[in-house]
């Protein structure tokens, strides 16, 4: 896929804002007198704000992601990454660093076991606890399930490096054989509903894909000998 010409990427974001913001403000000045002050039923005028705002966010997420595949992150600043329990990791693109392998282990393991996928074909799998944890905060309670698993047995997703089966993550490559020795962890490949099920499922976070993809070059590059067994998070 070509990359966007920036000035053209700039000169549409600035179009579309200009639109979205003379709908905006035609919509809410019906609710206003001559003078601009509200005339009519507030509810109806906190209904139009909301309506906006909404459309304001969706508006926001689109143009930055306009933005990044035009100019790419900044690579000499860290950036928020969200992990697991709204943790914030604060990262440097293009850095395998430990705050990123954390933030990639704790909370966006899934985003770079995409990230990982997309650019090498591995296949990818996740760690499933051998035991539905029964707990309401956390547990699907029989609605958040995907092929016999429930939501709250999603610890932690890594791709496969075929050539040897070794278990690729933030941390490095780990022998398979190790994980399942532990007792506690299936190793199940994804499916389309499991990542529907990860994808959808609020104790998830949206997989920041961005910075994953910015640090797969570095994985990839420090991976030689295999660096053991890591204790998975739950919702990595």
């Amino acid at each position: 896929m070509p990359t966007p010409d920036p000035r053209s990427v700039v000169h549409q974001i600035l179009a579309d804002y200009r639109q979205m913001a003379a709908r905006h403000h035609v919509a809410l000045k019906e609710h206003c007198d001559a003078e601009g002050v509200m005339d009519g039923e507030f509810d109806d005028y906190q209904e139009t704000r909301r309506v906006t705002a909404l459309e304001s966010d969706e508006k926001l997420e689109s143009f930055i992601r306009l933005l990044t595949d035009a100019f790419g992150l900044p690579d000499d600043r860290p950036v928020t990454v969200l992990g697991a329990d709204n943790v914030q990791f604060h990262v440097t693109p293009g850095r395998l660093d430990a705050t990123a392998r954390a933030a990639f282990t704790q909370g966006q393991c899934h985003a770079l076991a995409r990230a990982v996928a997309e650019t090498t074909g591995w296949p990818i799998v996740v760690l499933a606890d051998r035991e539905c944890a029964d707990d309401y905060d956390s547990c699907g309670m029989g609605n958040a399930v995907a092929d016999g698993l429930c939501i709250c047995q999603l610890s932690h997703l890594a791709a496969v490096r075929p050539d040897d089966g070794y278990l690729i993550d933030a941390d490095g490559a780990h022998d398979p054989q190790d994980v399942r020795s532990e007792g506690r962890f299936d190793i199940v490949p994804m499916s389309p509903a499991l990542w529907k099920l990860v994808d959808t499922h609020p104790t998830w976070r949206d997989a920041d894909m961005p910075v994953a993809r910015s640090l797969v070059g570095p994985l990839l590059d420090s991976l030689s000998e295999p660096t053991g067994t890591r204790n998975a998070e739950v919702a990595a």
